[in-house]
């Protein structure tokens, strides 16, 4: 060895820097960890583009050749013919009965059992509500309703006992028969 070789060095006031283990980074770098963490995120975004894409030529194919106006649109109605019928023995204090599928009802007050009405009622576009209800006096031992819709029996129901009341229900739905 030369004697120049010999001579040491004085150490350097700054130092080399120090290459990182595979794998760790310092905080704040963008780099390989972040790559490898997020592999997913191109495939993830591109399946959703493709069913979007998907969604939208199944719609188109599908929408018929003249799309109707809401005057051409024709919802379901019906008519139907409602029986309600109130049984017991003397009087009942109030009936209380659905007159227009929906919410308007009328009372009958003080009427002599057995006691019906019948009426013809329209139902559509929505859902049609017929519905009795009636009370019985300390004449009776029990109070009955039943509810008919082209002759068939949708409810029926009895309250045993005296002051007793019953209630009877059913929903019509537009064009069944």
């Amino acid at each position: 060895m030369s004697p120049a070789e010999k001579v040491k060095q004085p150490p350097s006031p700054r130092p080399r820097p120090k290459t990182p283990p595979p794998g760790s980074e310092p905080p704040g770098r963008s780099g390989g960890a972040w790559v490898r963490r997020t592999w997913w995120m191109p495939w993830l975004l591109g399946s959703a583009v493709v069913a979007a894409a998907a969604a939208m030529i199944v719609q188109w194919v599908s929408v018929p050749d003249s799309v109707q106006s809401w005057d051409e649109v024709q919802l379901p109605t019906s008519s139907h013919q409602v029986v309600y019928e109130v049984t017991g023995k003397g009087r009942s204090p109030e009936i209380r009965f659905v007159t227009d599928g929906v919410a308007a009802t009328e009372v009958v007050s003080g009427q002599e059992l057995p006691w019906s009405k019948e009426f013809t009622l329209e139902v559509g576009p929505g859902l049609g509500v017929v519905q009795v209800m009636a009370s019985n006096t300390g004449e009776s031992d029990s109070v009955s309703c039943a509810i008919k819709v082209d002759g068939v029996v949708v409810h029926q129901a009895t309250a045993p006992g005296e002051f007793a009341a019953v209630s009877c229900s059913s929903v019509i739905r537009p064009g069944s028969d």
